[in-house]
C-alpha cells in the first residue's frame, strides 16, 4: 500500500511539472504538445478499449472508412470551429494603439513613461520569472513599436 501512495505521489509531482512547462510554452509549442498528448490518450483509450473488448478490434476498419469518407466535412468543421481566425487583436505587426493598449498606456505617453510601464512589465511576466516566451514578444514588439 506505501508503494501505491510513494508512485502515487510522484506520479502527482511529474504531472505538475510537465503541466507547468506546459503552460509557459509558446502558444504553437503548446498546440502541438497538446496534439501529440492528445494522440497518446486516444492510443491508449483505444488499447484499453481493445483489451476488454476483442470484438472491438473489428470495428476499426469501419471506422476509418467512416471517417475517411466525411473528411471534408471533418476538415471544414476543424476549420471553421478550431483554427484561430487570421484577423486577431494582436496581430504579428502591431500599430501605436495596439501598442499603447499592450503597454495599458494613453496615448501620447512620454519616452520615460512607455519606457517605465515596460519594465513594469517585464518584472512581472519575464520567462525567467515564470512568465511566458509570447508575452515577453509582445512587450518587446509594443516598446519598439512606440520608440521607433
Amino acid at each position: 500500500m506505501l508503494y501505491y501512495i510513494i508512485f502515487g505521489v510522484i506520479l502527482a509531482t511529474v504531472l505538475l511539472v510537465l503541466l507547468i512547462e506546459f503552460i509557459h510554452d509558446s502558444h504553437e509549442r503548446f498546440k502541438k504538445k497538446l496534439k501529440f498528448f492528445g494522440v497518446i490518450l486516444i492510443s491508449f483509450f483505444v488499447l484499453i478499449i481493445m483489451s476488454r473488448f476483442p470484438q472491438a478490434i473489428s470495428v476499426i476498419p469501419a471506422v476509418f472508412l467512416i471517417l475517411f469518407r466525411w473528411r471534408f466535412l471533418i476538415n471544414f468543421l476543424i476549420q471553421t470551429f478550431l483554427s484561430n481566425p487570421k484577423n486577431t487583436k494582436f496581430s504579428k505587426n502591431i500599430d501605436e494603439q495596439e501598442a499603447f493598449e499592450i503597454l495599458g498606456l494613453k496615448r501620447g505617453a512620454s519616452r520615460k513613461e512607455i519606457l517605465d510601464k515596460y519594465q513594469e512589465l517585464m518584472k512581472k511576466n519575464h520567462p525567467d520569472k515564470g512568465g511566458s516566451d509570447w508575452i515577453t514578444k509582445k512587450l518587446n514588439k509594443a516598446r519598439d513599436t512606440l520608440l521607433g
